[in-house]
């Protein structure tokens, strides 16, 4: 007798364009997790992710703003991927510079950390995007959960 099959939950909200509207995806990631048996606190870095990919896609991209989220449990693990999809004009992320904490200090624009942030806090950072669609995929693993 092995270990017992990996369980899979799933789901998918689409976001409103409107202010706050990335708060839904962090609902839909809590509801995954916790059908799962995992709290979402073990997941700070991780969500403030999510939560980067989704301003993004709002600011820059067209509706619908699509967030899926897989998530899949083994014995002392879980594995999540976030998908986060919109249809705006697109954009190569090899274009955007890593951001110098000294330049933004001295800027009025203090906003441009999202790509960064997203890949220190995954595991692994997908990026498909071109004109009328990009598709942000957040990786993660997590061991002893």
């Amino acid at each position: 007798m092995g270990e017992p099959a990996p369980k899979v939950i799933a789901g998918e909200v689409l976001l409103a364009a409107e202010s706050g509207a990335e708060a839904d995806a962090l609902h839909l990631l809590d509801r995954v997790l916790g059908a799962l048996g995992v709290g979402s606190e073990a997941l700070c870095e991780f969500r403030l992710a999510v939560v980067e990919a989704c301003l993004n896609a709002l600011e820059y991209g067209r509706p619908p703003v699509k967030v899926a989220v897989e998530a899949e449990r083994g014995p002392d693990w879980v594995q999540l991927v976030v998908r986060v999809e919109d249809h705006g004009p697109g954009f190569s992320p090899s274009s955007v510079p890593p951001p110098q904490l000294a330049d933004k200090l001295a800027s009025p624009r203090k906003r441009g950390w999202g790509l960064e942030i997203m890949r220190r806090f995954t595991d692994r950072l997908e990026v498909d995007s071109q004109p009328g669609k990009t598709v942000v995929t957040l990786y993660r693993v997590f061991s002893g959960v």
